[in-house]
């Protein structure tokens, strides 16, 4: 069996652990500098604030209704994601991580039986609520589209009229003889896979639900949506076509961009930004052990300043080749650098920058330079993971390089006005009671 387990409103689920008052409370979480909705819990659905909505525009609504509102706190949910994962690693090895509020898991049971099999999902379920505090509902099914719509089915059993359930945020597909009963009244755009394309052209042909696309012709699935199509069908059929993904171990390339607070003119204040979101690359890079042979960075302007008709770009972007891979931090940054130095235009405003690392390879070996010597290059990898270890035990930014600090910093830095406190991640932001 598949089993899906999705955190449920994650963003404002890792919110409420901490602040217990919050439950059962309207909840929304802001992107970056505090912009549009990205997170909801289902009592601010319920309210109408849509996703992605600006914040500007849903003040009255959030005044009126006390609604919590948070600026997105990233390493937050960034810790609370990997101990939901532990948890679940720990109860079954063969598993994919989806998404941050996500995985699939691949478990044999001993005996194909309904009681069995849904009472390991609230097994499951209730050791993730007890050791992180985050609820999730479980979906099980034989193959992974079968275990995604039976996830959507326990989020939202009443919606669909459908008996009270046994074991509550679970539900099992496992037994065929109810696919019919149950997928009649699901829509075929709750299909994991069809986007709204795919639907508006089903519907057309009157397949509106996910029966009617269970049982469609195979050949015209096929010329209408290719083999991805078919595959999607033979699963909704119960014929798993999709196993479990390895997880990823070597990068293909890695990006850093931050949009600023306010619009940034002086080059002083971009290159700070940039040699920060180049610390941050290189940080990356000591993590998966991989080294990068070419960077870009780019600078975007506000796309509702200025003229952008005649000659002039929202987008600058400039790229160099290194002459041997690198992921010496010092080394970035003064790449960095000097291509800030080369497409700044004085006068101009930016709203964004950002820096891009391709062309990656592995960090256990060193490519020869003839300038230069291999036991100071080994010297310099050892000083680089010296530093990202007395940050990660000390503290972010106890040590940094010079480029990164001024008194200008909140210039370019991002706007978190409503950001809680980290943690899980901080030691002087830990909860105190």
């Amino acid at each position: 069996m598949f089993l899906l387990v999705d955190c449920n409103s994650f963003y404002a689920s890792c919110e409420r652990v901490f602040q217990p008052k919050l439950n059962d409370k309207p909840v929304i979480v802001l992107s970056n500098n505090d912009g549009c909705v990205v997170a909801r819990s289902n009592e601010a659905k319920a309210l109408g604030i849509p996703m992605g909505v600006p914040f500007f525009q849903i003040r009255d609504i959030i005044r009126k209704n006390k609604v919590a509102v948070f600026s997105s706190n990233y390493a937050l949910y960034g810790d609370m994601s990997e101990r939901v994962m532990n948890v679940l690693q720990s109860h079954c090895p063969d598993m994919e991580v989806y998404s941050i509020d996500e995985a699939f898991l691949k478990y044999t049971f001993p005996i194909n039986d309904a009681a069995t099999i849904n009472r390991f999902g609230y097994h499951l379920r209730t050791d993730v609520k007890q050791y992180t505090g985050i609820p999730v509902s479980v979906g099980i099914a034989h193959t992974k589209t079968l275990a995604k719509l039976a996830n959507h089915i326990a989020k939202k059993r009443n919606a669909y009229a459908l008996s009270p359930p046994q074991y509550e945020g679970v539900f099992s597909l496992a037994d065929v003889t109810q696919h019919e009963t149950i997928m009649s009244k699901i829509p075929v755009s709750e299909v994991w896979g069809i986007g709204r394309a795919h639907q508006k052209r089903l519907e057309m042909y009157g397949i509106t639900n996910v029966w009617a696309l269970r049982n469609a012709s195979e050949s015209w699935i096929r010329q209408e949506m290719g083999v991805v199509g078919v595959r999607l069908v033979k699963e909704l059929k119960g014929f798993p076509c999709h196993d479990l993904e390895p997880p990823e171990t070597d990068r293909q390339n890695m990006c850093v961009s931050r949009a600023f607070q306010k619009d940034i003119e002086n080059i002083g204040d971009l290159k700070e930004a940039i040699a920060t979101y180049a610390t941050k690359m290189g940080e990356k890079l000591h993590h998966f052990n991989q080294k990068t042979s070419v960077i870009t960075v780019f600078l975007v302007r506000n796309r509702f300043k200025g003229n952008f008709t005649e000659g002039g770009y929202a987008y600058t972007t400039k790229t160099i080749e290194l002459l041997v891979p690198t992921s010496d931090t010092a080394k970035i940054i003064a790449a960095a650098t000097q291509i800030i130095e080369e497409i700044h235009h004085s006068g101009l405003a930016y709203k964004k920058a950002g820096i891009m690392a391709s062309v990656l390879t592995s960090n256990k070996t060193l490519q020869a330079d003839i300038f230069g010597e291999a036991e100071t290059e080994r010297k310099r990898e050892s000083l680089m993971h010296t530093m990202d270890g007395i940050n990660a035990r000390m503290g972010k930014n106890t040590v940094r390089f010079s480029t990164c600090a001024s008194k200008s910093f909140s210039n370019w830095q991002i706007k978190s006005a409503f950001r809680s406190p980290r943690y899980t991640t901080i030691w002087r932001e830990i909860l105190a009671i």
